[in-house]
Parts: C-alpha cells; sequence; structure tokens
C-alpha cells in the first residue's frame, strides 16, 4: 500500500484539478517532479535501472508525453504503472520493448 500525501502534495493535486495548466509555475514544476521520481522508482521496481536514471535527467516536457503516451497504453488494458514504465523505455531508448522484470520487485 503507498503513503499518505504530504499537505504540499495534496495542495498540488487540488490546484492541478482546479486550475490545470493555469496553475502556479511552482505547483507544475512540483507535479513534474512527483511524476519523474515516482516514475524513476517504478522503472527500478520492473528491473529498468539505466530507463530509470535517464529519466532523472529528462526534461519536463518529455515527461509529460511519457505519461500522455502512458496513459494511451494503460486504456489499451495495461496496469498504469506498467503502462508508464513502457512508454519511458519507448522514449528514452527509440522503440518499444517489454520491461526487464514481468512483475515489480518489492520497494525498498
Amino acid at each position: 500500500m503507498g503513503r499518505a500525501l504530504k499537505p504540499q502534495e495534496l495542495h498540488d493535486v487540488v490546484k492541478i484539478v482546479t486550475k490545470g495548466p493555469k496553475a502556479s509555475a511552482s505547483t507544475l514544476a512540483r507535479i513534474v517532479e512527483a511524476k519523474r521520481s515516482s516514475l524513476a522508482a517504478a522503472l527500478r521496481r520492473f528491473g529498468e535501472d539505466a530507463v530509470a536514471t535517464k529519466v532523472e535527467s529528462l526534461p519536463a516536457a518529455t515527461i509529460d508525453a511519457i505519461h500522455a503516451q502512458g496513459m494511451k497504453i494503460a486504456f489499451a488494458g495495461t496496469m498504469l504503472l506498467k503502462a508508464f514504465c513502457l512508454a519511458a523505455v519507448e522514449a528514452v531508448e527509440g522503440e518499444a520493448r517489454p520491461l526487464a522484470r514481468k512483475r515489480r520487485r518489492a520497494a525498498t
């Protein structure tokens, strides 16, 4: 089970839901950083350490594009975290391929 949202994270989520892209720049930056860090953690759990390292330095626009592509993959029937990881592999390596692990290893 995941952890509870911190007050700032909850505030950011509310701002994104209510204002969308018109939210403050600092809120948008925190949301992108949350997407980036959670994506890197998920990639590592699927055995994609090299891709995770590259994701940590991608520009915000690329992180948003990965999440958009991941949502398309998820709507086709793939688990959400796995879909984001598949989209990240494709964005970083230039072509789609299966993840290194079929199941996530335990979080550390």
